[in-house]
């Protein structure tokens, strides 16, 4: 079986030096290369991947189109967890006609640590690659807990001090041919993202030339509509992409520019809604509604 491996560094991709500072290592991309069989390297592009920006996105993007090239059977890419969900979303959406499995790694630790949760994944990666199941894949462990494969673009992110990644229903990956032959060269001056928060003053959100807004709710899938809908109602001509829930709360009815999506994770709809307005979708908030690879959950 031929594995090409896409190495960007993370922490899955360093070593501690004897500062105890956490380093970029060309060890530890061997290490990874040799733990899950890989026939090539492509390692030209290594990152701590909360340094990660959109050109470092589209970056990442060619190298894993150029070890398409080299016809693999699988490919492998180790990766930081701190943008994880960001990268995996995008990828997911870049690679969704994909024929082979592209599986993306993060360690909690480097693997020279004793408590890192890196090589468990490592193998249960090399395990799943036989099945040659086609879709863009995370795998990770969290601890205490069996190693799981998610679905790349229903990952949601991290919470800070812990080291636990979950994502929103099953690991299904499906096509829809939403994303054929679309420019995948993004950028962030477009669209903001706003995260709720108790004291919310949406007058800091400078929206002078943005094109959209993605905005996600609390946990049961609200928002304080009234301060919303004042922010909304402002900005008349500015889509409001609002993640909600299906339950109906009172007092959860919304301005006119104010697009409700289910079912889907922040990230997710905000790559997404970025890969819209690079390609200039008409009617962007059918688009955003529409399932690409399966990241919305029906």
């Amino acid at each position: 079986m031929k594995i090409a491996l896409v190495a960007t560094g993370g922490t899955i991709g360093s070593r501690v030096d004897s500062d105890g500072v956490i380093r970029l290592s060309d060890a530890a991309t061997d290490q990874i290369a040799n733990a899950v069989g890989a026939t090539r390297v492509f390692d030209s592009f290594k990152i701590h991947s909360e340094k990660m920006e959109f050109a470092d996105l589209n970056e990442f993007r060619r190298i894993i189109e150029a070890a398409q090239k080299s016809e693999p059977d699988a490919i492998v890419v180790s990766h930081g967890t701190d943008t994880l969900a960001f990268s995996s979303a995008y990828l997911a959406y870049a690679f969704s006609s994909t024929r082979i499995p592209i599986v993306i790694c993060a360690a909690d630790a480097p693997l020279t640590e004793h408590d890192s949760n890196g090589f468990d994944i490592l193998q249960s990666t090399k395990t799943f690659l036989r099945t040659g199941k086609p879709g863009v894949y995370v795998v990770y462990k969290n601890p205490e807990m069996p190693t799981r494969i998610h679905h790349a673009a229903r990952l949601m992110p991290a919470h800070l001090h812990e080291h636990y990644y979950f994502s929103i229903g099953d690991s299904v990956f499906h096509d829809s041919g939403l994303m054929r032959d679309l420019n995948f060269d993004i950028d962030g001056r477009k669209a903001i993202s706003i995260t709720p928060y108790v004291g919310l003053d949406y007058s800091a959100f400078n929206v002078d030339g943005m094109s959209a807004v993605v905005h996600s709710a609390y946990h049961s899938g609200t928002v304080n509509a009234a301060a919303l809908n004042a922010f909304a109602e402002a900005h008349p001509e500015l889509p409001i992409y609002l993640t909600v829930g299906k339950r109906k709360y009172a007092g959860q009815d919304f301005a006119e520019n104010i697009v409700p999506c289910y079912g889907i994770t922040q990230n997710s709809l905000y790559i997404k809604v970025l890969i819209g307005l690079k390609n200039n979708i008409k009617d962007l908030p059918a688009f955003v509604r529409k399932n690409a690879v399966g990241e919305i959950v029906e």
